[in-house]
């Protein structure tokens, strides 16, 4: 793939909701290149955000968004079925399809919870004691029970929704580390994941270690 046929990832230098699309990418061995603006430059900002409201076409929400096949796809939930069918980890047939978008809805439910104690979204002590002792063991006995002892969520094969799930559970360890320690299956799950080899190449890049990411809580 010449550099002029690159992917190209429009989000904020920050991991977010767009690390899941980049760990698809990742996993299938495509570069690509990442489009953003400077953090702290609030000119830099508004530019980048006016720029994707008119190539993405959406008023409300135009990241993360993709160029790839020739056009501009947006809304990461969409864009991540679109690249895990063009790559092969998402299902053809339709009970597969449900469990794998079954799953991707439960990682999004927690990636969504991960936000609210952070004091950026308005958290503050309060919001951070209810995500550790209410949210968190909620979500993740949840995926222990759906994970069983199998290596991957569907069986011995990774698939599109595993790669949203090892997103959300990184930001977990990244907000309370260690705590995934609580949840072996888990924790397992996720070194699982991140040594696979495109995976482990990407998260050891340059590129990804650029990225922001949410602190500890």
């Amino acid at each position: 793939m010449s550099s002029d046929d690159k992917p190209l990832m429009y989000y904020w230098p920050a991991r977010g909701r767009g690390q899941q699309v980049r760990l698809v990418f990742a996993e299938a061995g495509i570069d690509f290149t990442d489009e953003t603006f400077v953090m702290g430059d609030e000119e830099s900002k508004l530019s980048f955000f006016e720029k994707c409201k008119g190539l993405g076409g959406n008023l409300t929400t135009n990241i993360p968004m993709v160029y790839i096949d020739g056009k501009y796809i947006t809304q990461s939930s969409a864009v991540i079925r679109y690249l895990g069918r063009k790559y092969g980890l998402y299902p053809s047939d339709g009970d597969s399809a449900y469990q794998v978008d079954m799953l991707l809805a439960a990682a999004e439910d927690l990636r969504s919870a991960n936000y609210k104690p952070l004091p950026m979204f308005g958290g503050g002590e309060k919001e951070k004691e209810i995500h550790i002792t209410e949210v968190l063991p909620k979500h993740l006995a949840n995926f222990v029970r759906l994970l069983e002892d199998r290596a991957y969520f569907l069986g011995p094969t990774l698939c599109l929704a595993d790669l949203s799930i090892y997103d959300t559970l990184s930001t977990v360890d990244c907000m309370v580390p260690g705590y995934l320690k609580k949840y072996p299956t888990l924790e397992e799950f996720c070194t699982r994941v991140a040594q696979r080899p495109n995976i482990a190449k990407w998260l050891a890049s340059e590129q990804h270690n650029a990225l922001w990411a949410f602190p500890a809580i």
